[in-house]
């Protein structure tokens, strides 16, 4: 394998000049089969920097600490503390590196289960991570195209990571752990039913679109909003319902379509469970007067 890098020198340009401003960005990443004893350190940097160990193994020193590296493991190296690692005398490592920083940098290390205690992690997704550093390499000219692709490989590398890390934890004991707080899935899925209330949806499919299963959905509900998601759904359909029937002249059947039934008369006994009496009947005790007073020759007929 051939010895490919690059340093921040190349990226001063783009990324490295507006920091203070992004989310994450690339100093410098590489790749390289060292030689055997081959050494680095001891350095302090001023970003983080992640190695990812392809073949062979290695020593890594950090914080007192001597970590013994091998095939498909990572170490981090935080900013401005002083690391050395070096290549093993008889199975030499080729790794890959990538320095970066930015405001998500610590988040996306700390969900990809890195953290100052937790240096050295496993990760299965070698391949895919050789395919993003390659990706970044080729991207080294400076041109805003290619600011935007090694950015747009940056955060891919991490997701990578990190998406291992969630499948691991949803397929062990405890699967209902998940990246953000419970407010957090209760504010998407208000947001989901308020943009999706008018088609056919149900509850697993709130579920499944913010990523979280069905029962701790209606769980976080209970305990954020005192009523299941299905309760919600319905009283968000209904109540976009009344708002029809007092504001518009469409008929019944329309309304009902409007708001996610596609059965008249399911609506209609949705409707009257909650609210005690029929739609007509809500429309005649609620409906505006420029409404109540159109001449209209639509028969609004009730199943």
């Amino acid at each position: 394998m051939k010895t490919k890098f690059t340093n921040s020198a190349r990226y001063k340009c783009l990324e490295y000049l507006k920091k203070n401003s992004y989310d994450l960005y690339l100093c410098y990443c590489g790749i390289e089969e060292c030689d055997p004893n081959h050494s680095y350190g001891p350095i302090s940097r001023n970003e983080y920097l992640l190695h990812y160990v392809i073949k062979g193994k290695g020593i890594f020193k950090a914080d007192g600490k001597t970590y013994h590296i091998g095939e498909n493991e990572a170490f981090l190296i935080y900013p401005s503390e002083t690391t050395y690692y070096e290549a093993d005398k008889y199975d030499p490592w080729t790794y890959l590196w990538i320095g970066f920083d930015g405001i998500k940098a610590e988040t996306s290390l700390i969900n990809a289960s890195f953290t100052e205690e937790n240096r050295v992690s496993k990760f299965d997704c070698g391949e895919t991570l050789i395919h993003y550093v390659n990706g970044m390499l080729n991207a080294s000219k400076l041109t805003y195209s290619n600011e935007l692709k090694r950015e747009g490989y940056l955060f891919m590398f991490l997701s990578a990571l990190i998406q291992e890390k969630t499948d691991k934890k949803s397929n062990s004991q405890n699967p209902e752990v998940y990246d953000y707080p419970f407010h957090v899935y209760v504010e998407h899925a208000l947001d989901f039913i308020s943009h999706n209330y008018e088609r056919n949806i149900k509850v697993i499919d709130i579920a499944d679109y913010i990523g979280i299963n069905r029962s701790y959905l209606t769980t976080i509900f209970k305990k954020s909003l005192k009523e299941s998601p299905q309760e919600y759904l319905v009283k968000y359909r209904l109540e976009k319902a009344c708002t029809l029937l007092k504001t518009t002249d469409l008929l019944v059947n329309e309304i009902a379509a409007n708001v996610g039934y596609h059965n008249a008369l399911t609506f209609s006994k949705v409707f009257k469970s909650y609210y005690k009496m029929s739609p007509k009947t809500y429309r005649k005790q609620h409906q505006d007067p420029v409404f109540s007073n159109d001449k209209s020759q639509k028969i609004d007929v009730e199943q």
